[in-house]
């Protein structure tokens, strides 16, 4: 290669973060709002109690976690990777769809106990995202909630919080 190709070379190759141009603060946003909710963690888990080794607590892992979340988002938040991030499409937005029903589940999972929020999760990512029938979506939904209760509450013995309907159908059953 002669040294005027090399040179053309080396010139025509783009300065680091040249691509971002204008756009290049808003790559460090979600990296920032990840390390916020990282040490927000690490606080809430804190909080929860430790424990040992021997005899964890209620917070040990989920310390361990957001420490590592923590140091992930830092790290991104000084050395963003431009080229890794994703455009926005229609797959995001499912994405987001798919998280926001996550978080209404465990609102209302705290509020109202398991069957209700579990069949309508069930429910919505059978029709959104597996677009499969009403007839389906309804029975997958309605068996899969059973089973899980069935699974959960009964046979290993999870404590799930005082339930709406499964509280009205064993006063309704007699048990």
């Amino acid at each position: 290669m002669s040294e005027d190709t090399l040179e053309a070379v080396q010139v025509a190759e783009p300065a680091p973060f040249a691509t971002a141009g204008r756009y290049q603060g808003r790559f460090r946003l979600v990296p920032v709002v990840l390390l916020a909710t990282g040490v927000a963690a690490v606080i809430g888990s804190w909080r929860l109690g430790l424990g040992e080794l021997t005899n964890p607590g209620p917070g040990l892992w989920p310390l361990v976690v957001s420490i590592a979340v923590s140091i992930s988002a830092a790290i991104l938040t000084v050395i963003p990777d431009i080229e890794a991030y994703e455009k926005w499409t229609r797959r995001t937005t499912l994405l987001m769809g798919g998280v926001l029903s996550l978080v209404v589940f465990i609102l209302l999972f705290t509020a109202i106990g398991f069957v209700v929020p579990a069949f309508l999760l069930l429910l919505f990512w059978l029709r959104v995202f597996g677009e499969e029938s009403w007839r389906l979506a309804l029975t997958l939904a309605g068996g899969g909630t059973a089973v899980f209760y069935v699974g959960f509450a009964v046979l290993l013995g999870v404590p799930f919080p005082d339930d709406i309907a499964a509280g009205t159908i064993t006063r309704l059953i007699g048990m």
